[in-house]
């Protein structure tokens, strides 16, 4: 389904699991960071119309993700997200 190159190793998911607070914390980190980085190109580039149009798909995209993520940590109570 993914066309991984190789198995994933199944230490991962232990590896995961003791530490998914910081994991999600990251990966909210990430997803705002893809938004900025979509919405920087559009300030920077407002006259490359495609451009634009598809920075605002990808930066709705990666904000949607975010909020996931988001609510995730929330409903975990994740101390050092809140």
């Amino acid at each position: 389904m993914l066309g991984l190159k190789l198995p994933t190793d199944p230490r991962w998911a232990t590896i995961v699991e003791k530490n998914i607070d910081e994991i999600l914390i990251d990966h909210a980190h990430c997803e705002l960071k893809a938004a900025a980085t979509a919405s920087s190109l559009i300030i920077s580039f407002p006259e490359y119309s495609e451009l634009v149009t598809e920075m605002v798909a990808l930066a709705k995209e990666e904000m949607s993700h975010f909020k996931m993520v988001h609510d995730r940590l929330l409903k975990k109570k994740c101390s050092t997200w809140t």
